[in-house]
């Protein structure tokens, strides 16, 4: 069995280039077999859907909830050794399938499966550590090809489009290189440029909305010809007639223009508080602010005085940003004093809890009815624009996951109304991929100009003997994908999975060939079980790797 992964991949956007004409294989791909939209995880950001992808199961079984952790003042950036549930790769292994996987984001620290893994994004660097074993990560390092750039989210001073196509290409070798030297019966590999496309360029490729819009000469509509293209020569090489082939998507793309700063909103209502961590960082309170407001009125009239320069010279905006940091890392959270803050860009909520949280001060019989202060609170939010509710509802946490980790998510969740909206912190508001506004305006607001973030359609096709050949799939989960798998290869599926087989995708005959069997739950992981021993980040790997993170507006 062939998986195929192109991270950020979105549904609409694909079917509409599919039907262009831009995208041959995958569109013989959905001819042969069946194809549809995937729902994404609750947020839609990679750690948490691409865990729900490899387990079967939503956060709340796996404990995988956003880029960062957070436990009052607790923060770190997750890695694969914080999931608390056992992986469909590692569950094939155990019986006996040779399994590789490669480029794969979140698998680090790698899982010592039966043939091997190679971590993808979030790893902290090219290392022997993102390799089980060691040999695989040696048939990487000593190829004449930069591998170590997979893991990199930028490239400066690069061509965007040779840059997209070198990346592209760089999976397809690492395929081959792994592949001939440890023979798999699953392989997965996956295809990060079409997110990194997407986050440098929809905004100015695409009108929001509207796929048919997008610009089929930019470089978000390379980035998918390039993948399309390396899926061929994957298939070529490696697909043979009785060769399942499934290409999945962790979430899609979505074109943002307007933002709501909850930090604001929590700030006046006094339910979130900041301190200077200590004297110099009280002048540098006020200083910041100056700076944060000069910063903001230079990079409008760079933008707009010089907008193609500007784009040729982005480190030059680069350079504008710690005039807006030294703003950010001056403020620290006075959790004695905070009894809800936001957490992530998709409207979640985290109540400071006694007992529960690092400093909590809300008691456990106070939660309910902060819950309904703060629900009521974010149902209130207008958009000046039409004065209409920014939220369509505000959900428990319980609402949307199941499982023995919830409490450690968010309490709740406020869903916009409409994609356009994004839901950030004040301090969130700088970098590259979010431009700058005057966050201490308003609550809701306009960026400067339009930029990506993250949509709910993913995408979801399958092929091979006994799949439904131009099959359109309704919308199906995330959590669905691995007992699909499972049931293909003929195998039980664990009970505790959330997932189930895709069967409209399969002929009848198949599905009464593969009837669906649940056995035992596989067995769960805590904190670390990962059986290697690189289980964390060192101080310099996490600033890294939350440096990188916020250079794509994710932290």
């Amino acid at each position: 069995m062939l998986l195929i992964g192109i991270d950020g991949a979105d549904y609409r956007i694909t079917r509409w280039l599919m039907q262009q004409g831009c995208l041959p294989n995958l569109a013989e791909l959905a001819r042969r077999g069946a194809w549809g939209p995937t729902r994404s995880t609750v947020p839609p950001v990679t750690p948490p859907a691409w865990t729900t992808i490899m387990t079967g199961k939503n956060p709340g079984k796996h404990g995988v909830f956003d880029f960062l952790a957070m436990n009052g003042a607790e923060r770190a950036v997750p890695v694969a050794a914080r999931r608390r549930a056992a992986t469909l790769f590692r569950g094939l292994s155990d019986m006996g399938y040779r399994v590789g996987t490669f480029n794969l984001p979140v698998t680090y620290p790698p899982e010592p499966l039966s043939a091997f893994q190679v971590a993808g994004f979030t790893a902290p660097q090219f290392s022997p550590a993102i390799a089980w074993p060691e040999r695989a990560f040696e048939l990487l390092r000593d190829a004449p090809a930069d591998f170590a750039s997979l893991l990199e989210l930028t490239a400066p001073g690069r061509d965007e489009r040779q840059e997209l196509q070198r990346r592209a290409e760089l999976v397809t070798l690492g395929t081959r290189l792994l592949l001939e030297h440890f023979p798999c019966d699953v392989y997965m590999t996956n295809f990060q440029v079409v997110d990194w496309a997407h986050h440098h360029a929809l905004a100015r490729e695409m009108t929001p909305g509207k796929p048919e819009s997008l610009d089929l000469r930019g470089l978000v509509a390379h980035a998918y010809r390039a993948v399309d293209e390396q899926i061929g020569i994957i298939l070529d090489e490696w697909a043979s007639e009785g060769t399942y082939v499934m290409v999945v998507s962790d979430h899609g793309g979505a074109l943002v223009d307007r933002v709501v700063n909850i930090e604001k909103l929590f700030l006046e209502a006094g339910l979130l508080a900041y301190k200077p961590a200590d004297a110099e960082r009280a002048v540098a309170i006020g200083r910041g602010r100056a700076r944060a407001r000069t910063a903001v009125g230079l990079w409008r009239w760079y933008k707009e005085a010089m907008p193609t320069f500007a784009r040729l010279t982005a480190p030059v905006a680069r350079g504008l940003r710690p005039y807006v940091t030294s703003y950010q890392k001056s403020l620290v959270v006075d959790w004695s004093c905070t009894r809800a803050a936001p957490w992530g860009l998709y409207g979640q909520v985290r109540f400071n809890v006694a007992g529960r949280d690092a400093e909590g001060i809300v008691r456990p019989d106070e939660v309910g009815a902060l819950r309904t202060q703060v629900r009521e609170l974010l149902l209130s939010v207008t958009d000046p624009v039409d004065g209409r509710p920014v939220y369509d509802e505000v959900l428990d946490g319980s609402q949307i996951y199941t499982g023995a980790y919830v409490a450690e998510g968010p309490d709740l969740v406020a869903l916009a109304r409409e994609e356009r909206y994004l839901t950030v912190c004040g301090r969130m508001l700088e970098g590259d991929a979010l431009p700058l506004i005057d966050v201490q305006e308003q609550i809701v607001a306009a960026v400067e100009s339009r930029c990506d973030f993250h949509s709910y359609e993913a995408v979801f096709c399958v092929a091979g003997p006994g799949i439904e050949a131009g099959k359109c799939l309704p919308e199906h989960r995330l959590e669905d994908l691995a007992p699909t798998v499972l049931c293909l290869l003929g195998e039980g599926v664990p009970s505790d999975m959330d997932g189930r087989p895709i069967l409209e995708a399969m002929s009848e005959e198949l599905r009464k060939h593969k009837q669906v069997r649940f056995v035992a739950p596989w067995p769960a992981l805590g904190d670390g079980e990962q059986g290697t021993p690189h289980g964390v980040y060192t101080e310099a790997e996490r600033e890294a790797m939350e440096e990188r993170l916020r250079g794509l507006g994710y932290l």
